[in-house]
């Protein structure tokens, strides 16, 4: 067989061989159950490892989810609700939909803008806010009143600004908590408190692990006075959505 003969089948068989090898190599790295696994991974990750944001840059890498509680007169006694998570029944609205509505990120985004603000607080400032922003008022309650709040919080950490920042977020989280438990239990709510919950897949190379590579982050935050009045138009909006999507009323 002539030289010029010879080269194109011993490109061909280096090519097959290189092809062979590497559908081996990403055989044993994705099938979890091969004892092989551990060695040919540490020894093939430089070349053959890659990310979970591969083809998404920007993936979002923890679950974020807002829950909430609400209390309201019933002969005069406070009752207590169960536990509602609104991004669960936001997220019901859009399973399955290859072009989701953005609705399935509102309280998403809230969640980790609130939380973006209660981090940048001092330790001691976080303390306080996790508690009850509920004061005694002319034989009833009434919700802190905002100015002296803001001047308890500086005291503690010299930042008036952050200060302002969370407590204005906090603010809204509180109306937006009361007209989705008003439309939720169709009860005239008089306090609301929520808790932040964010989970954290493991990373891509220890995404057969059975320990989590993360533990779960959740904050509880104290009741706030529903002071707010209700309009019938966004409640309307409200009563829409849970009963299409996530209503166990």
């Amino acid at each position: 067989m002539s030289s010029r003969a010879k080269g194109p089948r011993i490109a061909a068989i280096v090519a097959l061989l290189a092809v062979a090898a590497y559908v081996a190599v990403t055989l044993i790295i994705v099938l979890p159950s091969s004892p092989m696994r551990p060695a040919v991974v540490s020894a093939a990750s430089p070349y053959f490892s890659q990310k979970w944001n591969v083809f998404a840059p920007n993936i979002m890498k923890t679950n974020s989810e807002l829950v909430i509680q609400a209390q309201w007169r019933d002969d005069g006694q406070l009752v207590k609700s169960d536990w509602v998570s609104i991004t669960a029944i936001e997220q019901n609205s859009v399973a399955g939909s290859a072009m989701p509505s953005r609705i399935q990120k509102s309280s998403w985004n809230a969640v980790n803008a609130y939380n973006k603000r209660y981090v940048a607080l001092t330790e001691a400032q976080r303390n306080v806010v996790r508690d009850t922003f509920i004061e005694r008022h002319d034989g009833g309650y009434r919700a802190k009143q905002a100015e002296p709040l803001v001047s308890q919080l500086t005291e503690m950490g010299q930042n008036r600004a952050a200060v302002v920042q969370f407590l204005r977020y906090d603010y809204m989280l509180k109306e937006s908590a009361t007209t989705f438990a008003t439309a939720h239990f169709d009860k005239p709510i008089e306090r609301v408190r929520w808790k932040l919950q964010r989970e954290r897949p493991n990373d891509f190379e220890h995404r057969f692990d059975d320990e989590a590579q993360f533990d779960p982050y959740v904050v509880v935050f104290g009741w706030r006075h529903a002071d707010d009045l209700i309009d019938p138009e966004t409640i309307a909006v409200y009563d829409d959505v849970l009963a299409r999507y996530g209503d166990s009323r």
